[in-house]
């Protein structure tokens, strides 16, 4: 069989897949294992066995495509900086993947193309320009226009997480990760938590600091509502500059919090005279993974489309 394969390399979980060409959405083998943290060489020989294991006799490989979180220059084939896994700065992820595996791979920034996916995959009308939002451990968007990705000079469009949602936080220094990443993120959040508490930062995680303002602790209720306003904020902010058709919403957060959604839309209708759509992820946590697939999909034949897209690299 001809197939094609995606690798989703997560901070914590890398991901792999593998689909005929032409199917890129009939995922038919899946398989994860913890991402090691002995940096690149390691992830990429989990990552490479995996795939390896879903093989059998017969099937042969026609492309691999490869997505991680941070920036990535996919021209070149490099993940620029990834700041949630240990040691990635100007990795040289596609020839490192290329001379493991033996096949033409392409690489992506994991919110990118889930946002592609988005596009191409779903079942409901995105439209151009589109936004997916992912609210997760970081927080980012993917951009389409007109199909195509929006890379910005330096490969960081869409990193979002940077924005700075209040004068206050102005004058500091919030590399690495960023100001809204770290006042609004999952990690973030649970770091905050953690120091409210007096306790290790490591061992605290987002979901008590949610279980906790459910519960109705005062100090939990005002971290998850700043959170919240934040990113609200944040969306505001991309509409008014990009004037998108549709901001899609996912992540862990953003798929379990419907406080997210609901706040985005009312200051969207507060703020914007033509206020895009908004809705959360049909894909849900499968977006990134099935990103890499259509990408792979793509580099066997680049003049597939999928829902009326072409989607340019």
């Amino acid at each position: 069989m001809t197939l094609i394969a995606g690798i989703d390399i997560g901070g914590t979980r890398t991901r792999c897949a593998l689909a005929h060409k032409g199917s890129p959405q009939e995922i038919y083998y899946r398989a994860s294992a913890a991402t090691p943290q002995q940096g690149p060489e390691a992830v990429l020989d989990v990552a490479v066995g995996l795939i390896r294991d879903g093989l059998e006799s017969g099937d042969q490989l026609s492309a691999v495509g490869c997505v991680a979180p941070g920036m990535t220059d996919p021209e070149a084939g490099i993940v620029l900086e990834a700041a949630n896994l240990n040691d990635w700065v100007n990795v040289p992820l596609r020839f490192a993947l290329e001379s493991k595996i033996e096949t033409p791979t392409v690489i992506e920034n994991d919110v990118n193309a889930a946002a592609v996916a988005e596009a191409g995959l779903s079942t409901s009308p995105v439209g151009s320009p589109m936004v997916y939002m992912t609210v997760s451990t970081g927080i980012a968007t993917g951009i389409l226009i007109d199909g195509k990705v929006l890379r910005g000079a330096n490969h960081s469009a869409g990193e979002i997480g940077k924005m700075i949602p209040s004068p206050e936080h102005l004058g500091q220094s919030w590399q690495p990760g960023g100001c809204l990443e770290r006042l609004a993120g999952g990690a973030g959040l649970a770091a905050q938590w953690a120091r409210i508490q007096s306790g290790p930062s490591d061992s605290t995680r987002t979901i008590e600091v949610y279980q906790a303002a459910d519960a109705g602790n005062a100090e939990a209720k005002e971290l998850v509502t700043t959170a919240t306003n934040y990113i609200a904020q944040s969306a505001v902010g991309l509409a008014s500059v990009i004037d998108p058709a549709i901001i899609i919403l996912s992540g862990s957060i953003g798929l379990a919090r419907p406080e997210i959604i609901k706040q985005m839309r009312q200051e969207l209708a507060n703020a914007i005279p033509y206020p895009p759509r908004v809705r959360l992820s049909d894909l849900g946590g499968d977006a990134p993974l099935l990103g890499s697939l259509v990408l792979a999909d793509f580099l066997v034949d680049d003049s597939a489309s999928f829902a009326g897209f072409s989607l340019g690299l």
